[in-house]
């Protein structure tokens, strides 16, 4: 008679447990950050030379003043994988950067892991992405 209860009460914790079990919350990777679109000027609208003159000097003093360079990228890897890499240049900030078989890996034999920083040196894509000539991997 005990050994009926046991072996009862046995088969309704492993149901109760199973059920708990499927009922958890599993881990959800956290999701790749989308680049933000930002507003332009339709290709066909006719912008006056001298307004367009002041609006590229304009959008040359903030980028010498913010350091920006469109075909150089610095920060931490936080993926990497053969020829793709990504990295991650600011608090909510991601940048893709593409390898090929010419690019410079500083120092020299070094290996790209996640989670190193590194400053990398190539030309950007009309996608915001960036195809690297050099990576030099900051200690």
């Amino acid at each position: 008679m005990i050994s009926r209860f046991v072996t009862l009460a046995a088969v309704a914790l492993c149901i109760g447990g199973a059920s708990v079990a499927t009922t958890a919350d599993p881990q959800t990777p956290a999701p790749t950050p989308t680049p933000i679109d930002l507003p332009t000027l339709p290709p066909s609208t006719q912008i006056n030379p001298y307004v367009k003159l002041g609006i590229d000097i304009v959008t040359g003093i903030v980028k010498q003043r913010l350091a920006i360079n469109p075909n150089a990228s610095s920060g931490q890897v936080t993926y990497f994988k053969r020829f793709e890499m990504q990295v991650r240049t600011g608090a909510n900030s991601y940048r893709s950067v593409h390898l090929h078989q010419g690019t410079v890996i500083n120092p020299r034999g070094a290996s790209i892991q996640t989670g190193q920083r590194v400053e990398i040196a190539g030309l950007a894509q009309n996608d915001g992405s960036l195809n690297a000539d050099t990576i030099t991997i900051s200690q």
